[in-house]
C-alpha cells in the first residue's frame, strides 16, 4: 500500500518553514500543535548548499549531543520561537509550530517523483539504483522506499552530498538489512562496503576509548546500514510505517531520575534498527541500590547504538533513568534513555565481554 498520501510526521521527514529553515523530524511522538525536529539547514552566505540562488549552511556537523546542542544555540540567537520545553516528555528541544510549516517533505513522495522523472542528475540516478537493487534483493516493494537528506529538499550537491535512503515498515527494515548485508558479503553488485578506516568524530572517539578490543570489533562489525555505490556514500534508514506506530502523545509523562550505570540481558531487539532504538531487557542490575531493577527497556536516540545488541546478549549500560507514568491508568514503569542531553555524550550500550 502506498504511503504517499499520509499526513503524519515520521522520523527523517523534513520540514521547510516560512523562515526558509529546514528541520529533520525526530521520531513519531509529537505535541499536538508542534513537531519535534532539529535544525539541519539555514540560510547563510558561507553555506556550501544552494537552491534557487540561496546559499544554506548546515546547522549540525555531526550527529552527536555536543553538535545537537549547537543547533539549539543557533535557534536561540536567531529564531527562538522554535525552542520548546515539553512537560510531558520532560525535554527541552526544538520543535516546529504547525502554523510555521511551509512544506512537509516526505521521503517516499520524493522517491516516487524521481522514479517518474526523465530529468535526473547523477546523485538522483544513483538513488534510484540503490532502491531498485535493494528492492529486488529483499523482495520489498519499491513503493516502501524513500529518500531523505539533501536530495529530499533539493539541496544536494553532486560533488560531496551522500544518499540517505529510507525503508518503511518494521518487517521491511529487517528484510532490507539482510539484503544489504548479503550484497556486500557476496560482492558482484554496484554496492560496496563502507570503508572501515573512517576517522571517528571527537564525540565517538571519546566513547570508543571506553570499549575493549572485543567491544570495538562488535561496534564496527554491526554497523550494517552504510555502503558505497559508484564512489558515493549512502545510508539505509528504517522508519516505522503507520501500522507500526503504537505510542501516542499525551499518554505518558516522563521524569528524569539521573544518570545510572548497570547491566542487563536483551530479550527483544526487534525495534533496535529504528529511531529511537528499543531493547527490551531482563535481569537488570543498576547502581541505585537495587531500587530500580524493574527497568524493562532501553531506548536510544543516538544512532550509534541502534542494532548494537542481539537477543540473549548481556549488555552494559550508561544512560538517563526515567520514570514513565501511564496517564490513562496511573501505572509507572522505568526505562533507560541513551542519547539525552543529560548524558552529555558519555552514555553508551556495550556488549558485556
Amino acid at each position: 500500500m502506498s504511503t504517499i498520501t499520509r499526513n503524519d510526521f515520521r522520523d527523517r521527514d523534513f520540514i521547510e518553514t516560512n523562515d526558509s529553515l529546514f528541520f529533520t523530524v525526530v521520531g513519531y511522538v509529537h505535541p499536538n500543535e508542534k513537531i519535534l525536529a532539529y535544525l539541519k539547514y539555514y540560510p547563510g552566505s558561507d553555506g556550501k548548499w544552494t537552491r534557487s540562488g540561496t546559499s544554506y549552511e548546515r546547522a549540525i556537523k555531526f550527529y552527536d549531543i555536543p553538535h545537537l546542542k549547537e543547533t539549539l544555540k543557533i535557534l536561540q540567537r536567531n529564531w527562538p520561537k522554535y525552542l520548546h520545553k515539553d512537560e510531558l516528555l520532560n525535554i527541552s528541544f526544538s520543535a516546529v509550530p504547525k502554523e510555521l510549516i511551509l512544506i512537509h517533505h516526505k521521503p517516499e513522495k520524493k522517491l516516487d517523483e524521481l522514479i517518474n522523472s526523465s530529468d535526473l542528475d547523477l546523485l538522483q540516478r544513483k538513488t534510484i539504483d540503490i532502491a531498485t537493487i535493494l528492492s529486488e534483493e529483499s523482495g520489498v516493494n519499491f513503493q516502501n522506499f524513500g529518500i531523505s537528506g539533501s536530495i529530499l529538499i533539493g539541496l544536494h550537491q553532486i560533488s560531496f552530498s551522500d544518499i540517505d535512503l529510507i525503508i518503511y515498515g518494521k518487517k521491511n527494515g529487517w528484510k532490507v538489512r539482510e539484503a544489504l548485508l548479503s550484497l556486500i558479503r557476496l560482492g558482484g553488485s554496484k554496492i560496496e562496503a563502507f570503508p572501515k578506516d573512517e576517522v571517528p568524530t571527537p564525540s565517538r572517539q571519546k566513547r570508543l576509548s571506553l570499549m575493549n578490543d572485543m567491544q570495538l570489533r562488535l561496534f564496527y562489525d554491526r554497523k550494517w546500514n552504510r555502503g558505497v555505490i559508484d564512489g558515493t556514500p549512502f545510508s539505509v534508514n528504517p522508519v516505522f510505517a503507520s501500522n507500526d506506530i503504537q505510542e501516542i502523545y499525551g499518554k505518558y509523562r516522563c521524569e528524569s531520575l539521573g544518570i545510572v550505570e548497570g547491566e542487563a540481558t536483551v530479550t527483544d531487539a526487534s525495534e533496535s534498527i529504528f529511531v529511537p532504538a528499543k531493547y527490551l531487557i531482563a535481569d537488570v542490575k543498576i547502581d541505585k541500590n537495587g531500587q530500580f531493577n524493574d527497568v524493562k527497556e532501553v531506548i536510544s536516540y543516538d544512532r550509534d547504538y541502534g542494532d548494537i545488541a542481539f537477543d540473549g546478549e548481556k549488555i552494559l549500560i550508561r544512560g538517563k533513568l526515567e520514570s514513565v507514568e501511564n496517564l490513562h491508568d496511573g501505572t509507572i514503569c522505568h526505562r533507560i534513555v541513551i542519547g539525552s542531553f543529560e548524558g552529555e555524550g558519555t552514555d553508551y550500550i556495550k556488549i558485556a565481554t
